[in-house]
């Protein structure tokens, strides 16, 4: 397995994502770290348009509001 594969929300931000958007082990790096505030860029605050908190682990596909980013690849199962 590919540890740069992973799912990765669209609309989840955080502080260093446009230095790290064009490097899957730079994302994954500041996702591991979660020592920065994350937010939802539909929402521009640190919950989704659920009303649910957003963090790495918590944007996912089991959520209505989730949108696969283009800047990792998508897992595979």
């Amino acid at each position: 397995m590919n540890p740069l594969r992973f799912d990765l929300c669209k609309n989840l931000r955080w502080k260093s994502h446009s230095r790290d958007s064009g490097d899957p082990a730079a994302i994954l790096e500041s996702l591991r770290r979660q020592q920065v505030p994350f937010d939802c860029l539909q929402t521009c605050q640190p919950w989704g348009p659920d009303d649910e908190l957003v963090s790495p682990g918590a944007c996912g596909k089991e959520r209505t509001c989730f949108k696969q980013s283009r800047l990792v690849e998508p897992s595979i199962a």
